[in-house]
């Protein structure tokens, strides 16, 4: 069995096929775009504010909520551009 060493990188698949990456605030995150958390990139279904233009409740499906609270690598699709 291999055991995966500290200093070996996490393996990150690719992203979602036709969309593009960038670092977005919280505030320009849109629905549809994807986010990598816990292992799978997720679609945001919907969002609400967090009570500050700085902080957003990320909704998917089949996933609790999450609240961005910083900027993060986002992939929106292409055609949303």
């Amino acid at each position: 069995m291999h055991e995966r060493r500290s200093e070996e990188p996490l393996s990150v698949p690719p992203p979602p096929r036709g969309t593009i990456g960038s670092t977005r605030p919280p505030n320009d995150v849109r629905i549809g775009d994807f986010v990598y958390l816990d292992g799978a990139y997720q679609r945001v279904r919907d969002m609400r504010s967090a009570g500050t233009a700085t902080h957003r409740v990320l909704i998917f499906a089949g996933r609790e909520p999450w609240v961005m609270r910083e900027a993060r690598t986002t992939y929106r699709p292409i055609g949303l551009l």
